[in-house]
């Protein structure tokens, strides 16, 4: 093989191997770190934005996806492609800024995606991330760029995309080179009832949606109060933004009733909102 055909990334000794090795051991130590969160991949979808040579992409394949795709606007994608050849991986690489107007277009929602030390390279990380929250429906692995200084990019995720639940995992590099890594979670709907991705999402007036009540929502397995800063921020959010995670409603004798998003439809109920986005389950629906 010619060096020529090797990416920007290839190791020192000009051979085809992934680079930073000794931080992709560190990244998977802290994703499995008594549970195997990388094992969540298993028949999802995946994406690596600034994938370089496509560890993880050609990972979550082994680790059983259902597709997993890797982008990159560099020639590493030559190394990428060619690794998963040797290996023999069905895995995707796209040589593609993901910052262009074609990737953002084109590009579907993926379950699982990869954010690792990118936002440093982004011409407009804020409205970068505002396009990113509506392609993940489930999972981001985030990882901070090079320097303390940017540990608190986390903040600016978490501004731009709403998260159920955000959790650090640790330092993914040397204290002398430090990055932070964590796993930010979405809520399960659309992985507990994968049927959800082919309902289309409907417009329902308020006043027709029924059981969503303050009752209901502090008797669920994992909830909070309306008086807690989570549903401040939660309708904080939803003031500035809209609704980005649709209320699912299931029709029963021709009512509408409440299933999940009994927070977002209380906080848009106190906004004023008319009509909510709703994905409503119905029996002649076929997955």
């Amino acid at each position: 093989m010619k060096n020529e055909i090797l990416s920007a990334y290839q190791n020192p000794e000009g051979t085809l191997n992934d680079r930073f090795g000794s931080r992709t051991d560190v990244r998977i130590r802290l994703m499995k770190d008594n549970k195997d969160r990388m094992q969540d991949v298993e028949k999802l979808t995946v994406l690596d934005i600034g994938c370089n040579n496509g560890y993880f992409v050609r990972e979550a394949m082994r680790r059983g996806a259902k597709r997993a795709v890797g982008v990159d606007k560099s020639d590493c994608i030559k190394g990428a492609i060619e690794l998963a050849k040797k290996e023999n991986v069905n895995a995707e690489f796209w040589q593609i800024d993901a910052e262009s107007r074609e990737f953002r277009r084109h590009c579907p929602k993926f379950d699982v995606v990869f954010l690792f030390s990118v936002l440093t390279h982004l011409k407009d990380p804020e409205s970068f991330l505002d396009w990113l929250d509506d392609r993940i429906r489930y999972k981001l692995f985030f990882e901070s760029n090079h320097g303390e200084i940017h540990r608190n990019q986390i903040e600016m995720v978490e501004k731009h995309i709403h998260f159920a639940k955000v959790e650090y995992l640790g330092m993914s590099e040397v204290p002398e080179h430090p990055h932070h890594l964590w796993i930010c979670r979405k809520s399960k709907e659309y992985i507990k009832y994968p049927i959800l991705k082919i309902i289309p999402t409907e417009f329902v007036a308020v006043d027709n949606i029924l059981g969503m009540t303050e009752d209901i929502a502090m008797n669920q397995r994992i909830t909070y109060p309306l008086n807690s800063e989570k549903f401040k921020k939660l309708k904080a959010d939803i003031k500035k933004r809209g609704i980005r995670n649709p209320v699912i409603l299931e029709e029963k004798e021709g009512k509408l009733i409440g299933f999940q998003g009994v927070h977002r439809y209380l906080a848009a109920k106190q906004l004023g909102y008319k009509y909510i986005p709703c994905k409503i389950i119905r029996k002649n629906i076929v997955q």
